[in-house]
């Protein structure tokens, strides 16, 4: 009410259709619960010539959405800009004293903030604030007040004040997201019955006004089943063309077409679409300028463009949500001039869009929080194994199949920002689309956990997983600066903790040991159980034990054979046989160059193990900076 106010801390409400805070269940009924509502609104505009009436219901039915005892209804004045009082509901008949009220006035902040921001306003405390009116606070018995706007083309044609009389109320998101759903259709009801009323007071105007009514009921009852029923997208467009045989299209954003319909063309006929916001259409300076200048919240008329091969006109309907523009739904002129009809249609149309389109987000950050949950469970080790594989068969992840762990970072001190949590996971999920991922944050960078291939060996498994790794950091960072580490095959849900830690050593070896041409990817597998050694060494010190084990080898006076031979002796289990097949040479000379390097190094690399796990720590610092070739894949054992 003009007369209601806040407290010190009002908190504007949510804006339209913004419940992503929501259960995914408790959204589901409330939506279906506030459609119905409206569908009975909808029916009474058709059944009833008395706006108070009409009033009544829509405050009561407001009531009901969000458990409040009381509401009072205003409607604005064009003369004075003020909003006036309609009808009220209580338990007692209260629509002659809120007759005698007025909101907007000077000294009426409350109601100032809701028609600027056009949101709901949530009153705490009324005997408090500075902003309502107090002494018909007090007169009320008002303790706590939600102020709801009916907003009608981007002004607010009236205001809906809930209250509990004498008693506070708690207004929650979803209750004030709700009121903001219910209000905005409720506006579009109340042109209606504008419309209606204007129509009635001319006899000439009669027949049409019946045959307007009509179709929008038909409209209401087709956009209403179609929001009950879950339809998709193309269903939608395919009902805004039946209804008014005129191709329609729908788009996102960017102005890519998520859906498109046709009125039926003579056999053998090419179906019309609309073309007006095609790529090579919005190039154009004379449409691109058409298109600049409408507004985000109203529906417009644009055309035609005969010089760039549109002869018709468009109607341009935006879907808004909370000052976004979603989407956009454009209605081509064909076989029939555009009436009013057909922007009416459009309008609930772009509102039954943003409802399907505000679902879908809510159900897909339902499933996607769902998922980093599990990864985040996974990796701490929730001793619940049977909860654990419960959410897992939620998501569609299979626990029983083998997955590799991945840790995203980035190197100390690099300049290079983390993608984001969603960016790295849908990154990973291109990469490998037929395989499951799931992604979470993490202190040290992103963690992904992504599905193996169940058949062939261990080792494959983790190559096939690293293939897909290479590819996602490609396709987030081509420059290189993003590195990873990855864990062995996890078969069973306590096998991730361990997997989390092994990453965390591969991904702390990588960036200690950085240097220019050093690899960004690496497995637990490709380090053995030197990571454990090498995840916490200082590089200085790492670097000096290098020299200090094959400084002989290092000098550039020195053949690069000899450090080739150590590596394949080592990658093909110390066998002097494997090792000269790999090189190409014969057995003696592989013993040859073993001798050699003995001489050079003082390491008995064929018969010592001190001198061998030395050799074998020293050569995984020289890959870990890059200054080795990637290991060859040794020959599959299982």
């Amino acid at each position: 009410m003009g007369h209601d106010g806040g407290t010190t801390g009002a908190v504007p409400a949510e804006p339209l259709l913004d419940l992503g805070d929501m259960g995914s269940d408790v959204d589901s009924r409330a939506y279906r619960e506030a459609i119905r509502a409206f569908a009975d609104v909808a029916t009474a505009l058709l059944e009833t010539r008395d706006r108070d009436d009409l009033l009544r219901l829509i405050g009561r039915k407001l009531c009901e959405l969000v458990g409040a005892p009381r509401c009072s209804v205003y409607l604005r004045d064009d003369a004075s800009g003020l909003y006036r009082g309609q009808v009220g509901y209580a338990d007692h008949d209260i629509d002659a004293m809120v007759k005698k009220l007025t909101c907007g006035t000077d000294a009426d902040g409350f109601t100032r903030e809701i028609v600027e921001t056009q949101a709901p306003v949530l009153v705490e405390n009324a005997a408090t604030d500075p902003r309502p009116v107090r002494s018909t606070m007090r007169a009320w018995h008002v303790v706590t007040m939600l102020g709801v706007p009916m907003v009608l083309q981007g002004e607010v044609i009236g205001i809906v004040f809930l209250d509990g009389e004498d008693q506070a109320m708690t207004f929650t998101a979803l209750d004030r997201a709700l009121a903001s759903a219910f209000a905005e259709l409720a506006a579009v009801v109340l042109a209606q019955e504008k419309l209606n009323a204007d129509l009635r007071s001319t006899l000439d105007t009669v027949a049409r006004q019946n045959q307007v009514l009509r179709r929008v009921s038909a409209v209401d009852d087709k956009l209403t089943g179609l929001v009950l029923d879950g339809r998709n997208l193309r269903e939608i467009a395919q009902a805004v063309t039946d209804l008014t045989h005129k191709p329609c299209s729908i788009h996102d954003a960017q102005n890519r077409r998520l859906a498109c319909a046709s009125p039926e063309t003579p056999e053998g006929g090419t179906p019309v679409r609309p073309r007006l916001l095609d790529p090579d259409m919005v190039q154009v300076p004379e449409i691109a300028d058409a298109l600049a200048a409408l507004s985000s919240k109203k529906a417009a008329v644009v055309g035609p463009f005969p010089s760039a091969g549109l002869p018709n006109r468009f109607l341009v309907a935006p879907v808004t949500v909370r000052d976004d523009q979603w989407a956009t739904l454009v209605l081509m002129e064909h076989g029939a001039r555009l009436s009013g009809f057909d922007m009416i249609m459009s309008r609930r149309t772009a509102t039954v869009i943003a409802l399907e389109m505000s679902a879908e987000r809510r159900a897909a950050n339902a499933e996607w929080n769902a998922r980093a949950s599990l990864a985040g469970e996974l990796i701490r080790g929730n001793a619940d194994t049977t909860q654990i594989e419960h959410r897992a068969q939620f998501v569609g992840m299979d626990l029983d199949q083998p997955h590799v762990l991945c840790l995203v970072s980035s190197r100390s001190g690099d300049a290079a920002s983390l993608p984001d949590v969603r960016a790295v996971g849908d990154a990973f999920r291109d990469a490998a689309p037929h395989h499951g991922v799931i992604a979470t944050g993490v202190a040290e960078g992103i963690v992904v956990i992504v599905e193996a291939p169940a058949d062939g060996p261990t080792l494959a498994g983790v190559a096939a997983v690293k293939e897909v790794a290479a590819a996602a950091l490609t396709a987030l960072d081509p420059d290189g600066r993003l590195i990873a580490g990855m864990s062995t095959v996890c078969r069973r849900p306590t096998d991730y903790v361990r997997a989390y830690t092994q990453a965390l050593q591969v991904v702390r070896c990588l960036d200690t040991f950085h240097r220019a041409g050093s690899v960004d990817l690496l497995a637990a597998d490709d380090l053995g159980a030197g990571r454990m050694f090498l995840a916490n060494a200082d590089a200085d010190e790492a670097e000096r034990f290098v020299e200090e084990t094959l400084g002989g080898l290092l000098d550039d006076s020195v053949a690069g054979d000899l450090l080739l031979t150590l590596c394949s002796f080592f990658e093909h289990g110390r066998s002097i046989r494997w090792s000269a097949a790999d090189l190409g040479v014969h057995e003696n000379t592989i013993r040859y160059r073993l001798a050699r390097i003995e001489e050079l190094t003082g390491l008995a690399i064929a018969t010592g193990s001190d001198a061998q796990l030395s050799a074998q720590l020293a050569l995984l610092v020289l890959r870990l900076q890059g200054r080795l070739p990637a290991p060859k894949a040794a020959p599959a054992t299982e």
